[in-house]
């Protein structure tokens, strides 16, 4: 890699007269021209790094996340985030990371009602905005442009990719839970699905993707119970009332299928009923692997923290390294015999 101190020598002058002509500062216009023509020969390449660190410049991006009715899901975003962090330690560059909770009041409000606050007394760099709704979206991108912030949206039905956008597409990832679980039953048998209506798209993105895809399979007789509340009594109550007669072949629940899982323990028929679900957290990680779930369909939530944070970084430090446009990281379907300690943060 071609330095300053290479143009230096070439030109027969000091770093530092190179230094500041690069940099746009106070020199003869004869030598910036010479310095300027003589980097563009040889290659020369702005270490934003070290720019950076010599200038004490800090980068400061901002985060606004959903907490979404799984707690786990959005922790795991989180902790993709801090990890990589870490490994961007020695440079001036830091995320700072506000969650909105979907199931507070008015939060598409108060989404925007955080954001305001930080943009209106913070020095933001960039900003990561996973949308609570369009217009939320579409408000953030306009004051961003307006303000000359980098704008990446994140993990939500909402895109805007003038930069980039990092998440998956909800009604695949139901297409392909059904797939998992229409192979489970073998193509056959009753199936229960306990979806819980959120107020916003992307529950029904996924449980249209789950629906569209089940057709496929005659033989399945599908019944859905929408939940209320998202809690274990909400639970239990409807899997009483579904399973009063008789247990389903398999259960479907996007969200906190430990509660499903507690409920099957308790009648002795976690090992009878085939579960699945998309939600992760330590409970439901730990019942994957005692065969309680049989399996999980995971958007990778730990990968696209992870992501965001480095197409960032890269952003302001490797310019010629950063992605644009809509990255859709997958999903990934764990099974007990295929689940690893290292998957867990994935």
């Amino acid at each position: 890699m071609v330095t300053q101190d290479d143009i230096a020598k070439k030109l027969h002058i000091s770093r530092t007269t190179v230094a500041r002509a690069l940099a746009g500062k106070s020199v003869k216009e004869s030598t910036r021209q010479k310095v300027l023509e003589e980097a563009e020969k040889m290659g020369y390449e702005k270490n934003f790094a070290a720019a950076s660190l010599a200038s004490q410049k800090s980068i400061s991006i901002y985060a606004f996340l959903m907490a979404t009715v799984d707690e786990g899901y959005y922790q795991k975003v989180i902790a993709g985030m801090v990890d990589s962090m870490k490994v961007w330690a020695g440079y001036n560059f830091k995320i700072n990371i506000t969650t909105t909770d979907l199931l507070s009041e008015s939060p598409a409000n108060r989404q925007m009602e955080q954001f305001f606050e930080v943009i209106n007394t913070k020095q933001v760099d960039g900003v990561i905005f996973s949308a609570i709704t369009k217009p939320n979206l579409d408000w953030a991108s306009q004051i961003c442009e307006r303000k000359n912030i980098p704008l990446m949206s994140l993990d939500c039905l909402y895109i805007n990719d003038k930069f980039c956008h990092i998440g998956s597409d909800y009604f695949t990832v139901g297409t392909y839970s059904a797939a998992m679980i229409a192979k489970l039953m073998m193509g056959s048998g009753e199936l229960l699905t306990l979806s819980f209506d959120e107020g916003f798209d992307m529950e029904n993105q996924r449980m249209g993707g789950f629906f569209y895809k089940i057709k496929e399979f005659p033989e399945i007789l599908v019944r859905n119970r929408v939940l209320t509340q998202m809690s274990y009594d909400s639970y239990e109550k409807a899997l009483e009332s579904e399973c009063h007669n008789s247990f389903p072949t398999a259960i479907y629940a996007p969200y906190h299928v430990e509660y499903v899982a507690e409920f099957l323990q308790k009648h002795n028929m976690h090992h009878k009923v085939i579960t699945i679900s998309n939600g992760v957290n330590q409970k439901v990680e730990d019942y994957l692997m005692d065969g309680s779930i049989d399996a999980i369909v995971s958007v990778r939530p730990y990968i696209i923290g992870a992501m965001a944070t480095n197409n960032f970084f890269r952003y302001f430090f490797r310019p010629d390294e950063t992605d644009y446009g809509v990255i859709d990281p997958t999903c990934i379907i764990y099974l007990k015999e295929t689940y690893t300690k290292f998957d867990r943060w994935f």
